[in-house]
C-alpha cells in the first residue's frame, strides 16, 4: 500500500476530523495509508490544534490505522518531508468573519464569507498569508502538491499560481454536494454520475450530467430534483424554466446574484431579531464541537459536524491524492489555470471546472462555451477577482476599489469607497501593504 506524509495547514479547524475519517477510510480500503499526519497552525490555535490532534488519535486509535499525528507551529518543522499539503486557514479567525459579514450590511449590500465585499475583505487578509505558505511548501517540501481549501478558494488559488511556483490547485465542496444530491435523488453511487462543470469557484455551473456515460441532462433539469433544490438553496423554483433554457445547474451561491434583494431582506431582518450571521451561527457550532472533540469517549466523527458545511470536501481532497499518487484518472471539479478550457475566461486565469486528475496533476477538460446569459455575470466576477489579486499584492488602493466596484453585488461607486474604508481600517493589523494609506474622500488612514 502507498504511503504518504499528509500536512495540514489551519490543523486546529473543526473540520479536520472529517479529513481524518476520510483518511481511515482510504485505509480500510487499501488505497493508501497517511503514515504521518502533521497538523499545523499559529501559537494563537495551538489549543484548539491540541484537541483536534487528541481527538484525531483516538479516531485512528480505535480503527488500528498505523497512523501518527503530530502538531506544529512552526512551518518549516511541520512541511519537511510532506508528500501532500492542505491549507484550510482562516486569517483573523471567525472574529474577521463576522467583521466581513457586518460591515456590508451596513451599506445595505450582502455580507457573506466568500461572496462579495465580504469575500473581498477575506481575500485581501488571506492572500499574503497564503503566498507565505506556499513559499515554504516550495522550500521545505518542494515536491508536495498544495491543496487549497482556504476561502475564497478560486481567488486564493488564483494568487497562489500567479505568485509562487507551488505545485496547487483549489478545492470546493459545492460541485461534489450537487452531484451528490444528484446521486441520493437518483439512487445511484457516485462513480457512476458524472458532471460538466465550468465557471468560477461559488459561481460555477453544471452544464451536463452523465449517467454511466449516458447523457440525462434535460432529465434532471426537467425533475422535481431541480425544483427542490432550488427552493432549498434559496434561488427558488421559478427561476427553473430560465435555468431550463441555457440549459444549466448552478452553484448554490447563484442565489446571492439571482435573488439579491430577498437575500439582503433576510440578512437585515436575522441581524435586527438578534439572530446575527451565518458567523454567528458558526461560532455556537464550533464552540459545541470543540466541547464534543474534548471529551476521550469521543473517538469516531460526530453527525453534528455536518451543521458546520463544508460536506464532502474531503472526499475531493482524497479522490485527488489518489489519483495523484496511483497515477490512476479521475475526474474532479478543481478551481485551476483556465488554459482556454471555458472559453470567455483569459488564458492564465483561474476557473472551477472538471479536470481529470492523474499522477502528473489536474488537467482542464475543454468544455463547451458558457451560454450568453449566463457568461457575462461570470466575466464580470472574474474581473473583480483578478482585480483582488492585484490588490492584495500591491497593496494599492485603488485596484482595491475598482474590484469592488466590479462586483455585480456592488457597482456604486461612492458604496465601493465606504465599504473599502471601513475593510481597511477594520483589517489594518492583517494588512501591512496598505499601511498608511487612506480612501481618497476620507480623512483617517490605516496605521503605519
Amino acid at each position: 500500500m502507498k504511503e504518504i506524509k499528509l500536512a495540514v495547514i489551519g490543523g486546529g479547524s473543526s473540520y479536520t476530523p472529517e479529513l481524518i475519517d476520510g483518511l481511515i477510510k482510504r485505509w480500510l480500503r487499501e488505497d493508501f495509508l497517511a503514515r504521518e499526519i502533521a497538523l499545523i497552525d499559529i501559537p494563537e490555535g495551538q489549543e484548539r490544534m491540541e484537541i483536534v490532534a487528541s481527538f484525531a488519535a483516538r479516531m485512528i486509535e480505535k480503527r488500528g490505522m498505523p497512523s501518527s499525528v503530530s502538531t506544529w507551529t512552526d512551518l518549516k518543522e511541520g512541511l519537511c518531508g510532506a508528500d501532500f499539503v492542505i491549507s484550510q486557514i482562516r486569517v483573523g479567525g471567525m472574529k474577521a468573519r463576522w467583521v466581513d459579514e457586518h460591515i456590508p450590511a451596513k451599506y445595505g449590500v450582502i455580507g457573506q464569507e466568500t461572496t462579495g465585499a465580504g469575500g473581498f475583505a477575506c481575500a485581501l487578509r488571506t492572500i499574503p498569508a497564503s503566498i507565505e505558505i506556499a513559499q515554504a511548501v516550495e522550500t521545505f517540501c518542494p515536491k508536495a502538491w498544495l491543496l487549497n481549501f482556504t476561502n475564497p478558494s478560486g481567488v486564493i488559488t488564483e494568487a497562489l499560481l500567479k505568485h509562487t511556483k507551488a505545485k496547487t490547485f483549489g478545492l470546493c465542496n459545492v460541485p461534489i454536494s450537487i452531484k451528490m444530491g444528484i446521486c441520493q435523488a437518483l439512487n445511484v453511487a457516485p462513480e457512476k454520475i458524472t458532471m460538466d462543470v465550468s465557471g468560477l469557484n461559488h459561481l460555477s455551473f453544471v452544464t451536463k450530467v452523465y449517467k454511466h456515460g449516458k447523457d440525462i441532462t434535460d432529465y434532471v433539469l426537467h425533475s422535481p430534483l431541480l425544483y427542490k433544490y432550488l427552493d432549498e438553496v434559496n434561488i427558488g423554483r421559478e427561476m427553473a424554466p430560465f435555468l431550463e433554457a441555457v440549459q444549466v445547474i448552478p452553484a448554490t451561491y447563484l442565489s446571492y446574484y439571482w435573488a439579491r434583494e430577498s437575500s439582503i431582506q433576510k440578512q437585515r431582518a436575522d441581524i435586527e431579531s438578534g439572530k446575527g450571521t451565518r458567523a454567528d451561527e458558526v461560532m455556537e457550532i464550533e464552540e459545541h464541537l470543540f466541547a464534543m472533540y474534548k471529551d476521550e469517549s469521543l473517538d469516531e466523527m460526530p453527525p453534528e459536524l455536518k451543521k458546520r458545511g463544508g460536506a464532502f470536501y474531503s472526499d475531493v481532497a482524497l479522490n485527488c491524492i489518489s489519483s495523484i499518487i496511483h497515477n490512476r484518472p479521475s475526474l474532479e471539479v478543481l478551481n485551476v489555470k483556465n488554459r482556454g478550457s471555458v472559453p470567455g475566461i483569459p488564458f492564465d486565469a483561474v476557473v472551477e471546472v472538471t479536470c481529470s486528475v492523474d499522477g502528473k496533476g489536474p488537467s482542464p477538460i475543454a468544455q463547451e462555451p458558457l451560454p450568453t446569459e449566463i457568461l457575462g455575470l461570470v466575466q464580470k466576477v472574474k474581473a473583480y477577482e483578478q482585480l483582488t489579486v492585484e490588490a492584495a499584492v500591491t497593496g494599492s488602493v485603488e485596484k482595491a476599489f475598482f474590484a469592488l466596484l466590479n462586483h455585480p453585488l456592488i457597482q456604486d461607486g461612492r458604496i465601493a469607497a465606504d465599504l473599502l474604508h471601513d475593510i481597511l481600517i477594520e483589517n489594518q493589523d492583517f494588512l501591512p501593504l496598505f499601511s498608511g494609506k487612506s480612501v481618497p474622500g476620507f480623512t483617517d488612514v490605516t496605521s503605519q
